[in-house]
């Protein structure tokens, strides 16, 4: 039997190493050491926002500008989202464990097997979550590499190349003088790992996300299973109906047609109520991410046109391939929810409803009524996760890098 552990298991423990979830079975002193990790995440993160933040009304440099609106739109998103799922850890919790509701609803219908069916589907998310982490990992060590190699000391004082914000991995206003190395080593470690937090935080919380809707997406596909082979007992009931063979075992099959559709309906409604869930919860988040994306992602292709050298070049492409391919995972199962929701609706029009009993056909149109139009995945309504929204993002990009591209080339000529 599998265990509720199982589910989003991994994205699970990411996110308790950032401090989001907590073990409901700790010690008093386990607490208390949890809020001290909660509080320093807190407050690295909060100050280098801030600084950054004051860096961007302070400089008069469009490339150091640019730079630093990239990084500090992720920190300002990244930081309201990891305080939004601390504030409401219990709900986004539950997520994890109302799967194992749904699996025991959906081997009610499908059968002792359920459990094996659910986890040879769940192999894939993991293997994504891993090359999805892999990615941010790569992207950060671009980006710390970048002002070493790029902002060099060259013929500069100490002092000078101490305190110059390109020296470092984030973009900063440096409250006071550096000009000691041990100094200078100690702010660039601050920003390197505040950095890979803030990173692990976006594609943490991304793949749970990701993974609440293919394990959901498994149960509907669970769910097609079952009715797929009930199909093919009411097809057999429909084969003795027409040679009039009205014996016990028909009834027999008809009696355990129902039951089994019955508890098609209720591991249905398990879903839809799940899939609603994830909505409600991830809403906030989501626009979110739309907002940091298009902003993000617009200066960093503006950057990447005034960039200083083949190292920068490289750390901000990989910076726009991974907020570009954020986006698109984020459509992409929003697209992927849809299209399994739909495909209910496909495998209940294959059940030869039209020869049975008037319950089994209640059941059934009840099923295909629910089907017809699924539950989106959106960010207030405002942003709807597909295919479609993806397309309409990178035409948005475009359209503002333009936008920018233009006003610099006035002011270059002016």
């Amino acid at each position: 039997m599998m265990q509720s552990s199982d589910y989003l298991s991994f994205a699970y423990n990411v996110l308790r190493w950032i401090g989001v979830f907590q073990s409901n079975d700790s010690t008093k002193w386990t607490r208390w050491a949890f809020t001290f990790y909660r509080s320093i995440i807190f407050i690295i993160l909060t100050l280098l926002t801030i600084l950054m933040m004051v860096q961007m009304f302070i400089t008069t440099d469009l490339t150091m500008l640019a730079r630093t609106i990239d990084i500090w739109t992720m920190f300002f998103s990244g930081l309201y989202k990891w305080l939004y799922m601390t504030a409401f850890n219990w709900e986004f919790a539950h997520l994890k464990f109302a799967l194992a509701q749904l699996q025991t609803q959906g081997s009610a219908a499908y059968g002792r097997s359920a459990d094996v069916f659910t986890a040879d589907y769940l192999k894939q998310m993991k293997k994504i979550s891993y090359w999805y982490l892999f990615s941010g990992f790569v992207a950060t060590c671009f980006i710390v590499v970048s002002p070493l190699l790029t902002y060099s000391k060259g013929d500069r004082y100490d002092i000078q190349y101490y305190n110059d914000p390109k020296s470092y991995p984030l973009s900063c206003w440096i409250p006071f003088t550096i000009n000691e190395n041990w100094m200078f080593l100690a702010v660039f470690v601050c920003h390197s790992i505040a950095l890979l937090l803030i990173v692990i935080i976006y594609l943490g919380i991304d793949t749970y996300f990701f993974g609440a809707i293919y394990a959901v997406g498994g149960q509907i596909e669970l769910l097609n299973t079952s009715l797929n082979n009930n199909e093919n007992t009411l097809a057999q009931f429909e084969n003795c109906s027409c040679s009039n063979q009205t014996s016990f075992y028909t009834e027999k099959q008809q009696i355990r047609c129902y039951s089994t559709l019955r508890e098609c309906v209720k591991h249905h409604i398990l879903i839809l109520d799940y899939i609603k869930r994830i909505g409600k919860l991830f809403s906030t988040l989501i626009l979110m991410d739309y907002l940091h994306g298009i902003t993000s992602v617009t200066f960093a292709l503006f950057q990447l046109t005034i960039s200083a050298s083949i190292i920068e070049t490289i750390s901000v492409i990989s910076f726009i391939c991974l907020s570009v391919w954020h986006q698109y995972l984020n459509n992409f199962f929003g697209e992927f929810i849809i299209q399994k929701q739909l495909s209910v609706c496909t495998a209940l029009h294959n059940v030869p409803w039209w020869q049975c009993d008037k319950k089994v056909r209640q059941l059934v149109t009840l099923m295909i009524l629910r089907s017809i139009k699924p539950i989106l995945i959106t960010g207030y309504y405002m942003y709807k996760l597909s295919y479609e929204s993806f397309i309409s993002f990178v035409k948005a990009l475009y359209t503002y890098y333009m936008v920018l591209r233009r006003v610099n080339i006035k002011d270059i000529n002016t």
